[in-house]
């Protein structure tokens, strides 16, 4: 018993850094679980290189995109910034320790 409420314990402990860092491009923030979403969204999208271009903003309008990404999609600023989330998720490890400068909270 003792050792299932440590290994809780010890699972919650190794899980709560990882909700606290922040992701900020220019002036926008999102909570690093958001962005893995969107990387996962823009993973799903058509692999051909310049439909993908093209499906930065489109992404706005999925039903399983964070809350936290609409007033992002209302700017013109938008497709430059998914960009930029995109390419930092794909090195999460990099992010998680924050070696990345964009990358906060850990």
């Amino acid at each position: 018993m003792n050792a299932s409420l440590m290994l809780i314990f010890g699972l919650c402990f190794l899980a709560a850094p990882l909700e606290g860092i922040t992701v900020q491009v220019q002036n926008f923030s999102f909570s690093w679980n958001s962005v893995k979403t969107l990387k996962s969204l823009l993973d799903a999208a058509p692999k051909n290189p310049r439909m993908r271009s093209q499906m930065t903003v489109p992404v706005c309008f999925h039903p399983q995109l964070p809350s936290e990404f609409l007033p992002l999609c209302s700017t013109p600023k938008a497709a430059n910034v998914i960009r930029a989330l995109d390419t930092i998720a794909s090195e999460p490890e990099i992010c998680e320790i924050c070696a990345n400068v964009a990358c906060s909270g850990c």
